[in-house]
C-alpha cells in the first residue's frame, strides 16, 4: 500500500471521528462548523503539488472553488427536505442534485 494514500485515510478518518464525537457531545452545528476543516484539500494539494507541481495545485485549487456550487445543491436539499421526508431521503436527492449540477459546473470551470 502506497503511505502517502495511508496517511490520508487516516487523517481522514480522524477528523470525521473528531468531529461526529464534537456534534454528539457538545453542539451539532460546532461539530458541522469542524467538518469543513479543509484537512483533505490540505493533504491533496501536497500530494497533488509533488506529482503536478504548483500549476496543478493552482487547478486543483480552482477545481475546489467551483466543486461548491454542486455541493451547496446537496446541502441545501439535506436542510430543506430533511424534517419532511427524513434524512436518507433528502440525502439521496441531495446527491441527485449533486450529480446534475457536475457537469454543469465542471464545463463552467474552464472560466475560472
Amino acid at each position: 500500500m502506497d503511505h502517502p494514500y495511508l496517511i490520508r485515510f487516516l487523517i481522514g478518518g480522524a477528523i470525521i471521528a473528531g468531529t461526529t464525537w464534537v456534534a454528539e457531545y457538545f453542539d451539532p452545528k460546532l461539530g458541522g462548523i469542524i467538518a469543513n476543516i479543509p484537512s483533505a484539500t490540505i493533504i491533496s494539494l501536497l500530494m497533488i503539488n509533488s506529482v503536478l507541481g504548483e500549476k496543478g495545485a493552482v487547478l486543483f485549487a480552482k477545481g475546489v472553488v467551483v466543486g461548491n456550487i454542486p455541493w451547496y445543491g446537496y446541502i441545501f436539499a439535506v436542510i430543506l427536505l430533511t424534517q419532511r421526508i427524513g434524512l436518507v431521503k433528502s440525502l439521496a436527492i441531495g446527491m441527485v442534485i449533486w450529480l446534475v449540477l457536475v457537469p454543469v459546473t465542471w464545463r463552467l470551470s474552464r472560466f475560472v
